[in-house]
């Protein structure tokens, strides 16, 4: 077995250091996101279950690699090598169909967006989730509903679409017909779908490049593998030594 490049091996334990820190660092964001979303919805969907699991799968995974690794370069084995290469390799592939699948979404059309984030259902009759979601994005933008204001919310005007009495453009609002002891019900006239369409591409964009940058750095390490490996399978050549079993007695002449 040929010996590893020194300068190779250095970078190849620098590269594997700092993407196993980067694994660790996904794994705390991993469990504070965790962490955040159970305060607030307590509840968990079958969508959100399999992407926290893929999430803290793909963090667990990075670091162990990088474990796995560092173990064939340091002890100069050949198969925790191989291991590692094949297991980040998979794990690129994860990070390149998220990138591809963001890029596309975040190319998306206004048409397609209004059936892509269109609720299935009346938001009267969402998930908690969809419900909080809604009721975040009219108090922030001052809006109201998907695209038909009070309608997509079915039997129920949720606070959030009524517009406050102290308003600075009442322009904004749209009366309902509907008495109350305080008056008519005022909602706002603008729907949430030309905000939540902006989001949701800023979003995608976002998701675009944050996948190619961890691509980026996770190919790196297979990479330096590869050639590592290349280097411990190439044989050193020893040039024969011949050893003769008689010596020849050296000539002399003599100086007339």
């Amino acid at each position: 077995m040929a010996a590893v490049s020194t300068c190779l091996k250095k970078t190849f334990i620098f590269v594997n250091v700092i993407t196993g820190l980067l694994g660790t660092i996904w794994l705390v964001l991993t469990l504070f996101m965790h962490g955040h979303y159970h305060g607030v919805y307590q509840s968990y969907e079958l969508e959100t279950i399999v992407g926290l699991s893929t999430t803290y799968a793909v963090g667990v995974g990075i670091v162990v690699m990088c474990a796995v690794g560092l173990y064939g370069i340091l002890k100069k084995k050949q198969w925790p090598l191989i291991v590692f290469s094949v297991g980040m390799f998979l794990v690129s592939l994860l990070f390149l169909v998220e990138a591809v699948l963001s890029a596309i979404a975040s190319n998306m059309t206004e048409e397609h967006a209004k059936v892509a984030l269109k609720p299935k259902m009346p938001l009267d009759q969402e998930p908690y989730i969809t419900q909080h979601k809604f009721d975040s994005l009219q108090n922030t933008y001052q809006c109201c509903g998907f695209q038909n204001g009070t309608s997509d919310w079915g039997d129920i005007i949720p606070k959030s679409c009524q517009c406050p009495e102290l308003l600075e453009n009442p322009t904004e609002c749209i009366g309902l017909n509907v008495k109350t002891i305080s008056g008519e019900i005022q909602v706002y006239r603008q729907p949430c779908f030309p905000y939540l369409f902006h989001i949701s591409i800023m979003v995608f964009k976002v998701r675009t490049a944050f996948a190619f940058i961890c691509l980026l750095c996770l190919v790196v390490g297979p990479i330096l593998s590869s050639v590592i490996l290349c280097q411990m399978r190439r044989r050193t050549i020893t040039p024969p030594v011949t050893f003769t079993a008689h010596s020849s007695r050296a000539k002399y002449t003599e100086l007339g």
